[in-house]
């Protein structure tokens, strides 16, 4: 699965390509070979959804976070039985030896249509796995919100004070000259950090909607070829 995100993830950023084992798969048919006789459907007409722009760099920590991150909700969002993950699995696997995608589909659906899957089947675990991403998304808008209010809004709250503290002691400045130097190092202090806190969350939350919609749109576009070729 991991490398299945990745790829999703190619259509907008590039980064090395390393080999992973696939872990804790569920067991797909063995991957055919490309005959002559392999049918060659018509290439789908229809582009992919337009990816929304983001000027934040993803890094290639960011790549390695979140393929860990999307793996993870996929693994547990699995459902049993064949369906639109073990098609992708097995998209991969025959990548090197069909590399026409088109030929490829129909490849694979002709294998896992044998074991039971359908159309309807891909096409209904796929818009699953959307609905699994958008929950996801959800959850971690909720949770970049809660530790910029922690991180962000308490250094605010201090600011705040201090500025108060020495607007009040500005007429006895001879005598609190120490204390509104330490105020104002402090605030300084603060400042930097939410700068680095903003950026900090900033980056993340610009590099995980990059990811979603990534695999938003591997999924979407997969859903287009399947409904024009299958």
């Amino acid at each position: 699965m991991s490398d299945f995100i990745k790829k999703a993830l190619g259509m907008f950023v590039e980064f090395d390509e390393t080999p992973d084992k696939n872990k804790g798969e569920k067991n797909i048919p063995s991957s055919p070979s490309s005959s002559p006789g392999a049918p060659h459907p018509i290439p789908a007409q229809q582009s992919a959804p337009k990816s929304d722009i983001y000027t934040s760099p993803m890094t290639q920590q960011d790549i390695d976070k979140f393929t860990r991150h999307f793996a993870d909700v996929f693994d547990k969002a699995n459902l049993d039985g064949l369906d639109y993950c073990e098609f992708s699995k097995m998209m991969e696997k025959l990548e090197g030896r069909i590399p026409d995608e088109s030929t490829r589909i129909v490849t694979v659906f002709a294998t896992l249509n044998m074991q039971g899957l359908t159309k309807d089947r891909i096409l209904e675990t796929a818009r699953h796995y959307i609905t699994v991403l958008d929950t996801d998304k959800e959850q971690f808008e909720k949770a970049a919100g809660e530790k910029a209010t922690q991180e962000v809004e308490n250094r605010k709250s201090k600011i705040a004070g201090l500025e108060k503290k020495v607007a009040d002691n500005s007429e006895m400045i001879r005598k609190l000259t120490q204390e509104i130097a330490e105020a104002q190092a402090t605030i300084a202090a603060c400042k930097n950090e939410i700068v680095q806190y903003d950026s900090k969350i900033s980056s993340s939350k610009g590099s995980y909607t990059i990811a979603y919609r990534a695999m938003y749109n591997k999924i979407v576009t997969d859903i287009q070829k399947l409904t024009q070729l299958i």
